[in-house]
């Protein structure tokens, strides 16, 4: 007697058409606005731009709430987000960037925001850039790798490359906004950088995918934070061609304000530049930030800080990273290295920054080019620090060749290496390798625990070279198998370098001194003992 209701339920059931909400719909807190309500069709060859921007105006005028677009493919220009408004992509849905210049205006974004407050773009729905590149010979001569491309050059490399083409904007630029939200979201295609914040406060970034094609995303940046702070991006996965995500601060509307207080976390990175980026824009400080718990994969350099407008960059953490690095093409910054930290001036008459009080711990690498510390001859950096860093040379995937030691150091006051060990790939090693670490003018340096050897079996260069190095402890290091002089001394200005408790019976040689006269540098702890 029971069977017969509820077989009826069911076939009710499935006559119901699937539940969509509608603008007299309430789920939780704020009302909901469909799209479709508002005139958008979901079909591609129909433009949605003002049908999601009344929503959008509906919504945000009566008190704030939810924006729903449905699954479909909708073609827009740029949409102004507005306080109080979630704009959902339901999955299926795309938004589609409009190749229509007129459905800009003065925008060069698909979604934006002005001074916005409580903003967020959530769901399991996608933004699709349809970026547009092509193939042609150089145009200019970038200065950042001018050596670079010389290297290229005379390695018989086709002097060519992508360059954008098509409709030239952003997937967001949010500008001046507070509590925002970037949520679940799909990102692929942009024509340029795909998120820039502009002095926004209280940013939440989290389980987002973003993708640019990797050999030719030029300029298609993932996460730009610019000017801003508070800044939280977790549980991403993001595959770009230029850096993933990228602190810098940069002058709008006659101010510059400072990045403070951001955290990257549990994210999945590759990039044909740099994953984990300072600069090169640093116009104002940058200062308490954390890059951790993250995987780096199949990428042109671990990570890097760039300072040339001025800027202080200081209290950094890199920590707890894998990263796989592989050669890319010419045009990309980055030879395959783990880290670079760089202070120049961009311009003669550019101000002169600062890098201080930099962290790097737990980092195991498989790297293919030398990594570099260099302060400027005019301002060292200052505390730099890394600890337990593992560094596997391998050979590189590219004709034009360029590494040589595995880390070089110059100018710089302060530095420790903790626990490094380098070790060199034995099946065909690159011909140029050299030490595995050089220090020139240094002060205050101390290597503890450091374990290696030069990169090629029975080659001159000795492990650590240490260049015009004042107030140096060598202690508790290793010479692997292999080694020949573990330690060289050089420059007159080497002074006061004490050695400490160190295994070097695998090394051919334990020291060796430029000069005669640099033997009154060393200290050892015990007579005859390293």
């Amino acid at each position: 007697m029971r069977t017969k209701p509820v077989a009826i339920l069911i076939a009710a059931a499935m006559t119901l058409p699937c539940s969509v909400p509608s603008r007299g719909q309430m789920p939780g807190s704020g009302r909901t606005y469909n799209v479709r309500d508002f005139g958008a069709s979901g079909k591609r060859e129909d433009k949605a731009t003002r049908a999601i921007q009344a929503a959008i105006d509906a919504c945000s005028a009566a008190g704030g709430g939810m924006v729903y677009v449905p699954p479909g493919d909708y073609t827009t220009g740029a949409i102004q987000l507005k306080d109080n408004v979630n704009l959902y992509l339901e999955a299926g849905s795309t938004l589609l960037l409009s190749q229509d210049k007129a459905d800009f205006g003065n925008r060069r974004a698909m979604i934006f925001s002005e001074g916005a407050k409580n903003i967020a773009v959530t769901g399991r729905g996608k933004l699709d850039g349809l970026a547009q590149y092509v193939w042609a010979d150089v145009r200019a001569t970038d200065p950042e790798i001018v050596e670079e491309m010389e290297i290229a050059r005379q390695a018989g490399v086709e002097m060519k490359r992508y360059y954008r083409t098509g409709m030239q904007t952003y997937m967001f630029i949010l500008n001046d906004s507070v509590d925002v939200r970037l949520e679940g979201i799909t990102v692929v295609n942009s024509p340029l950088w795909n998120v820039r914040l502009n002095n926004c406060d209280r940013v939440f970034i989290r389980g987002v995918y973003i993708y640019s094609d990797l050999e030719k995303g030029v300029n298609a940046d993932g996460i730009d934070v610019v000017s801003s702070r508070n800044v939280l991006i977790s549980d991403s996965v993001i595959v770009t061609a230029d850096d993933a995500i990228v602190l810098k601060t940069i002058a709008r509307n006659g101010r510059v304000e400072p990045v403070e207080n951001v955290v990257v976390t549990n994210c999945v990175l590759s990039s044909s530049s740099t994953p984990l980026m300072i600069g090169t824009e640093t116009e104002a400080d940058i200062r308490h930030v954390v890059f951790s718990n993250s995987v780096i994969r199949n990428s042109n350099k671990g990570f890097g800080i760039n300072v040339q407008d001025g800027a202080v960059v200081s209290d950094v953490i890199f920590a707890n990273l894998t990263v796989e690095l592989n050669r890319r093409h010419w045009n990309w910054w980055g030879s395959a290295e783990v880290f670079k930290f760089v202070l120049k001036k961009r311009r003669p008459d550019s101000k002169l920054g600062a890098i201080r009080d930099i962290v790097v711990d737990n980092v195991i690498a498989h790297a293919r080019g030398t990594s570099t510390i260099t302060g400027h001859p005019d301002r060292p950096l200052e505390n730099i620090r890394i600890s337990n860093l593992q560094i596997f040379m391998r050979p590189e995937d590219a004709v034009d060749k360029r590494a040589t030691d595995a880390i070089r150091v110059e100018r710089v006051q302060g530095l420790q290496l903790r626990d490094v060990r380098v070790q060199w790939e034995t099946d065909n090693p690159e011909p140029k390798w050299a030490s595995a670490a050089v220090f020139r003018n240094v002060r205050d340096l101390v290597v503890d625990g450091f374990r290696g050897r030069q990169g090629l079996v029975g080659s001159p260069f000795p492990a650590l070279l240490l260049e015009n190095v004042a107030d140096a402890l060598i202690r508790e290091s290793k010479a692997d198998p292999g080694c020949g002089t573990f330690l060289r001394i050089a420059g007159s200005g080497s002074e006061n370098i004490l050695l400490r408790n160190n295994d070097l019976e695998q090394a051919r040689s334990a020291v060796a001194f430029e000069s005669e006269t640099l033997r009154r540098a060393v200290r050892k702890s015990t007579a005859g003992e390293y």
